[in-house]
């Protein structure tokens, strides 16, 4: 069964599974995942607990061995195995473990994003049909306000829509920082209804915003929080050259698509891309194609290769500036 990190403690009441799935690109869901997945094992007497990792060379035996000690007197266990990249030789020992699986043994697997292809291989769904997965990946902004929403009520806050829409605005991208801010929150006011003034007066500014995320921004043609994410990108010193290196790949994938259509409707071509893509980035080219021209997308890649020139030919200072009439492009 797949589900979201909110929904895994009302299965985990239910039923403890043989195995549990954390796979996905935000740190603290995937910690905190774990972390109720074990206080719930310990409540049912699983009250060891081995960890290993599964990249480069891992002691294959020992964890073998791990899985056949149990005995009258042992005592029920979790297995943990952590791997940062999926290689043919953990995934084949992954499937060599798996009819060891056994009620006195929790195994907890995680590791990061999967992409659907690993979503679908022998491996991964054997061991779904018999657990949990859970999928820790980084919230989509939709998501975030309801998580903040939930993350209040887990303290006893409640909050006005203004306050909702302010922590969002210096939060999102940054769950740790959120957390540890509601978590001073509830201790200023506790069990109180938040109104802006409070909230704005206690405020610690942690966004924190990815490539990706920054990508998302102009597909969805979203100009504040292109802007947002941007300027904290320049704070951090983030390479520019990386900026307009992913831009621009990004723009020829576009523009494939968009050739495409010439012969195709963008449902059919969204549909054939290898490694298939997530429903919600298929929405955020869907939304960019619908706004986007192939004129457009080609006049964008142009001003990106000027931009890259500049940097590292020219080395004029304006560049950041470049970058921006390159984003401002993508709202027009």
């Amino acid at each position: 069964m797949r589900i979201y990190p909110e929904q895994l403690l009302k299965q985990l009441q239910q039923k403890l599974p043989s195995c549990c799935l954390i796979f996905g690109d935000e740190a603290l869901l995937t910690i905190e995942a774990f972390e109720q997945v074990q206080a719930h094992a310990k409540q049912q007497g699983f009250l060891e607990r081995f960890s290993y990792s599964l990249d480069g060379s891992f002691d294959k035996d020992q964890i073998f061995s791990q899985f056949n000690t149990l005995s009258l007197f042992s005592e029920r266990q979790i297995i943990e195995l952590t791997l940062s990249k999926t290689t043919k030789d953990n995934t084949d020992f992954i499937k060599e473990i798996t009819p060891l699986l056994n009620s006195d043994t929790l195994l907890v697997l995680k590791g990061p994003k999967l992409t659907a292809q690993q979503l679908k291989s022998a491996w991964f769904t054997k061991l779904e049909q018999q657990g949990l997965f859970v999928s820790t990946n980084a919230l989509l902004p939709q998501r975030f306000p309801q998580w903040l929403y939930q993350r209040l009520k887990a303290v006893s806050l409640t909050a006005d829509n203004e306050v909702i829409d302010f922590l969002t605005l210096h939060f999102e991208g940054n769950l740790l920082a959120a957390k540890q801010e509601i978590e001073k929150l509830s201790i200023l006011f506790p069990k109180q209804h938040l109104h802006l003034p409070q909230v704005e007066q206690s405020i610690t500014t942690h966004n924190h915003f990815s490539l990706f995320q920054w990508i998302d921004s102009l597909l969805a043609g979203d100009k504040a929080r292109n802007a947002r994410i941007i300027k904290q990108l320049n704070a951090e010193g983030t390479e520019l050259l990386l900026l307009s290196a992913t831009l621009s790949s990004e723009v020829q994938k576009l523009l494939n698509y968009a050739y495409q259509l010439n012969s195709m409707s963008l449902s059919q071509v969204l549909a054939q891309q290898k490694p298939k893509l997530w429903p919600a980035k298929q929405a955020l080219i869907t939304q960019a194609l619908t706004r986007l021209n192939t004129a457009q997308l080609e006049s964008i890649l142009i001003a990106c290769a000027d931009l890259e020139v500049s940097v590292k030919v020219k080395n004029r200072s304006d560049t950041w500036l470049q970058l921006d009439a390159i984003c401002y492009q993508f709202f027009k």
